[in-house]
């Protein structure tokens, strides 16, 4: 009895850090980008929720408000004023992407987004892979930027309000960089390519990164091996209309001509 007792409780931590792997190598996302793009800025998703899929991560508040990352487990609003708040689990995002965090490969770069992108690109072996990416250090400069709260419905496509947002010139501040690379295939239900958002290490500044410079930066990437995804199940969501993407050759296979 005693070792049926070992033998199971062998399997079940097996189980258990198994379960902790994909945990950390799975992307979760909530919300579609296209829906949010297209003008669904109402926050239906609670931060409580997000955490128990990621400690790690960026998103969008409701109506607009800023931009949301989230860091070792908590999360940050910056808003349009330039104003960087804790957030409380109550909160809520209206999009947004988290993993639990834990890197596989660490390096050092130099330089500016541009020339850190590509040394990261030497890194990221599989064209169709999808990667968190943690850069920590001493930045010269960074371009930020938030939108403001936008409240009157119904809202209206997010490329016509670009003339509101607003840009934080960031000077000589530590910080960490969050986001990811994903690939071209989820475009749309995601984000394709690089998307960060920044915190300094202080937390009173923030936003969507835009451009930055740097002396020598922490290069943290985790290579995601699981995407997840959930969609809201609010009217609005239910019956927005996506932009039909034409797939001719999906279409001939499905009808059989």
């Amino acid at each position: 009895m005693t070792h049926l007792k070992c033998l199971l409780t062998i399997v079940l931590l097996g189980l258990t850090f198994s379960l902790q792997a994909q945990k950390k190598n799975a992307l979760f996302q909530y919300g579609i980008a296209d829906a949010f793009v297209g003008g669904l800025f109402d926050a239906t998703y609670s931060l409580k929720e997000l955490k128990q899929h990621g400690d790690f991560g960026l998103g969008a508040p409701g109506q607009l408000d800023g931009e949301l990352t989230i860091v070792d487990g908590k999360a940050y609003q910056t808003q349009a004023n330039g104003k960087t708040t804790l957030l409380s689990d109550n909160f809520k995002t209206a999009l947004a992407f988290v993993t639990f965090f834990k890197a596989d490969t660490v390096f050092t770069a130099t330089g500016d987004n541009t020339a850190v992108f590509q040394q990261i690109d030497h890194y990221l072996k599989k064209k169709n892979g999808m990667y968190a990416i943690r850069i920590t250090g001493a930045f010269t400069q960074l371009k930020t930027r938030a939108f403001p709260a936008y409240t009157q419905k119904p809202y209206p496509p997010l490329a016509t309000l670009l003339n509101t947002q607003k840009f934080f010139d960031i000077k000589d501040t530590k910080g960490v960089l969050v986001g990811y690379k994903l690939p071209a295939y989820i475009n749309g239900v995601s984000i394709e390519g690089y998307h960060f958002h920044f915190l300094s290490d202080d937390r009173t500044q923030g936003g969507h990164l835009l451009n930055f410079a740097a002396g020598k930066l922490k290069i943290e990437i985790a290579e995601l091996r699981d995407f997840k995804l959930s969609v809201p199940d609010d009217s609005d969501f239910m019956n927005f209309e996506f932009k039909k993407k034409q797939n001719v050759d999906l279409e001939k296979v499905e009808k059989g001509h």
